[in-house]
């Protein structure tokens, strides 16, 4: 058990290599939508049961149409997701 938990945003934009680092150093992180981009790390995702708090109504408004979001196929998949509300104030979505 440690004392601090690493639990960024990460994923949402950017390079996968952000995923990548974050697959080594964090417990959970939020978002996590370009996992769609590398079946490989969405595995390493899955055994070690890393944390996706995902929020599809914000990555709507600012990164990826909603029915292309995919909370859904990483729920089937077995990875260990939730939903996020992430920007309520900023967004106006709850």
């Amino acid at each position: 058990m440690t004392t601090i938990r690493f639990r960024p945003h990460s994923g949402e934009a950017g390079d996968i290599d952000h995923l990548a680092a974050t697959f080594l150093t964090s417990h959970n992180i939020a978002h996590g939508i370009n996992l769609r981009k590398s079946p490989v790390l969405q595995y390493l995702y899955y055994l070690a049961q890393i944390g996706l708090a995902m929020s599809p109504l914000s990555s709507n408004s600012l990164f990826l149409d909603y029915h292309r979001n995919p909370f859904q196929m990483f729920f089937q998949s077995g990875l260990n997701v939730s939903l996020s509300t992430d920007d309520p104030l900023q967004i106006h979505l709850h």
